[in-house]
């Protein structure tokens, strides 16, 4: 079975039972043994409780129906940071549905390249939005990653990442324990930086928080 063909049938499947949904693909990208992650733009930082906060993101984007998933990934590595990527088939594919991270049975995945993890974010209830649905890939590159399409990139190690599990972290903190920023824009050092989307289910995963 194809990428396509078993991701296709995986959405129909979950729809029948969740609901429609928006469909993304994003990276788990890492340049010498550091994940790679975006900051968004300034102007969408926010200001809460006298503190500055940044989301930052994996990379990746929506998926248009019958896309083909690692072709677009690929084509987003090159035109989003500027570099070539290697894909990497997971042996096991976790769901993370409702803050739970569990196995999917292997027969279930059949792709020719697994996603390491997929992750459900349900809408609000009497939200007229769908849910959104990510199919999230492990990734190499070679080359040092470019930030011209984020204010900065975030370059961390997974020991370090873990410690972003329910505990934010700024700016500072992240680069005293090893962190690095690659920088269109200058980030300010007591910018607390808060995962968003698959980044969770990454770090549900590194901490060991599965069910």
């Amino acid at each position: 079975m194809s990428d396509n063909a078993w991701v296709k049938d995986f959405v129909e499947r979950l729809t029948s039972v969740e609901g429609n949904f928006e469909i993304f693909a994003s990276l788990f990208l890492k340049y010498e043994q550091q994940f790679v992650f975006g900051l968004k733009d300034s102007k969408e930082w926010v200001e809460e409780f006298g503190e500055r906060k940044a989301f930052f993101t994996a990379i990746g984007g929506r998926i248009e129906e019958g896309a083909d998933i690692i072709q677009f990934l690929k084509n987003h590595a090159l035109q989003d940071i500027g570099v070539n990527i290697n894909i990497i088939d997971s042996p096991y594919t976790y769901l993370d549905y409702q803050h739970r991270l569990k196995k999917i049975p292997i027969n279930l995945v059949k792709g020719e390249i697994r996603p390491q993890i997929i992750t459900i974010i349900q809408k609000a209830r009497y939200a007229a939005t769908p849910n959104t649905l990510i199919f999230s890939y492990a990734a190499t590159t070679k080359s040092k990653p470019d930030s011209s399409q984020y204010s900065a990139l975030f370059l961390v190690k997974e020991s370090v990442l873990v410690q972003m599990f329910k505990n934010k972290k700024a700016v500072q903190e992240l680069k005293k324990a090893g962190a690095s920023f690659e920088e269109r824009i200058k980030i300010p050092d007591n910018l607390y930086l808060i995962p968003t989307g698959s980044i969770n289910s990454l770090l549900r995963f590194l901490s060991y928080e599965v069910f």
